[in-house]
């Protein structure tokens, strides 16, 4: 997938609601301000599956990103970039972040990945997804909110690859990769939750589709 880097954080799996405040959002943050990422992809406020794992991570990785972007707008104060290394860091960070692009998308951008509502209804109905998980109805993201759509017909192989390697969620998976005409074989859908330290009104088109 050319990923060059992965970091565990070491919590566990399926006990994330249980942390105390600060114990996700922290490390997530730390990790921001080391890449300082143009992007960001989490899972939108429902788990997309409503796994309780996935909307904590939801959270804790929106307010991770509201104080990476407001320490980045911060450095467009010239008083605030005066000091001894610190000047060097903020000019360098100020460079990576805004530095040579178009001026009406240079901000880092937070997407919320989901399932639309149309697609959720049609696994419903061909009985490739439950009616319910993790003891609530499974519902979609509403069409009007999806911002971004991304055809990944050409990358749809390698993709199947990657989900294969997810050994404890084989079950899953294969039902995912043998149902052929699954929706998310040829597209996945987001939400444009954030631009720089502005929330996108929600449903409003994606300018900046093609650039994700």
């Amino acid at each position: 997938m050319g990923i060059r880097n992965v970091t565990f954080l070491g919590l566990p799996d399926g006990g994330l609601t249980s942390l105390s405040p600060g114990t996700l959002e922290d490390p997530i943050g730390k990790r921001f301000l080391e890449l300082l990422p143009d992007v960001v992809i989490t899972p939108d406020t429902t788990g997309v599956s409503n796994h309780p794992d996935h909307i904590k991570t939801c959270y804790a990785t929106t307010y991770a990103f509201q104080k990476y972007t407001e320490s980045l707008d911060a450095l467009k104060e010239p008083n605030m970039a005066r000091v001894g290394r610190g000047r060097e860091w903020k000019e360098y960070a100020y460079e990576r972040a805004f530095g040579n692009v178009d001026p009406e998308s240079k901000e880092p951008k937070l997407y919320y990945s989901c399932m639309p509502d149309h697609v959720v209804s049609y696994l419903k109905k061909m009985k490739v997804v439950p009616e319910e998980a993790y003891g609530k109805s499974l519902v979609g993201t509403k069409d009007r909110f999806v911002t971004t759509a991304i055809d990944i017909e050409e990358t749809k192989v390698e993709k199947g690859k990657a989900l294969l390697c997810h050994q404890t969620q084989m079950e899953g998976v294969e039902r995912f990769i043998n149902f052929d005409q699954h929706p998310l074989h040829t597209q996945e859908y987001f939400i444009l939750r954030m631009q720089g330290i502005h929330e996108v009104f929600m449903g409003k088109t994606d300018r900046v589709s093609e650039t994700l």
